[in-house]
């Protein structure tokens, strides 16, 4: 028993040195992918950073849309004569047109009498202004010109019809000077032959008046007026007289 001693206590030492170094072990900590990431900047850690970038998580601006495309007049013809009764028979309207430019009388044969000249728009309509604060605007259709005016205060509504290329039908105008006045006549004659003439004794007065026009003999182009024989011209959308 006294021989064994030393090597039991040598066995006994050993065993404790076994369990210390187990337990040693058992109390360090052991590294985990949390610990290695706090190695990491702030930036890369905060979670502004990790957000994604607003330019990848912002949605494409959607297109506008298209504006819509209004509705275009109606193409007239470039050169073409039209004229008719305006609604109601109170008046008579002539409308030339030649190249882009156009030209339009109003008379009722007696005390009113406008005249309106000035380009079609770009997209076939035509607005224009007078003497006496006339006005009037109009727009292709089929066949014809449709729109309404003011003359001598009264309103018009007109769906003038083309003439027929065939006979006298359409608008004359002649100016001619009397006693020192430049007098201005106009005509309009319809496809049936009907005659409707107005004329301004002064027409150089910034709000003239009118009078009943003298007849006008379609085959010489001639009327008299106070002596004075008035030369009519045909103002023609086909031929571009008169413009």
């Amino acid at each position: 028993m006294t021989r064994n001693t030393p090597l039991i206590t040598l066995l006994t030492g050993a065993a404790l040195g076994v369990v210390l170094l187990i337990a040693s072990m058992l109390q360090t900590p052991i590294k985990t992918s949390a610990s290695y990431g706090s190695t990491a900047s702030p930036s890369a850690a905060s979670p502004a950073s990790s957000a994604p970038a607003s330019s990848a998580s912002s949605p494409a601006p959607a297109s506008a849309p298209a504006s819509p495309t209004a509705t275009p007049y109606a193409a007239g013809p470039a050169r073409a004569n039209y004229a008719s009764k305006v609604e109601g028979g109170g008046a008579t309207i002539a409308i030339s047109v030649h190249d882009g430019q156009v030209v339009v009388y109003i008379c009722n044969g007696s005390t009113l009498d406008e005249w309106f000249s000035g380009p079609v728009s770009s997209n076939g309509k035509v607005t224009l202004t007078g003497k006496n604060n006339a006005t009037l605007d109009a727009a292709y259709g089929a066949g014809q010109m449709t729109g309404d005016a003011t003359a001598h205060g009264t309103d018009f509504n007109f769906s003038a019809g083309a003439v027929s290329k065939s006979s006298g039908a359409g608008l004359y105008r002649a100016t001619a000077d009397v006693d020192g006045t430049t007098v201005k006549a106009g005509w309009i004659v319809l496809d049936d032959g009907t005659q409707i003439g107005s004329l301004e004794p002064d027409s150089t007065s910034a709000a003239p008046s009118a009078v009943a026009a003298p007849r006008l003999d379609l085959t010489s182009r001639t009327a008299t007026y106070k002596g004075t024989v008035l030369h009519a011209v045909r103002v023609s959308g086909v031929t571009g007289s008169g413009f």
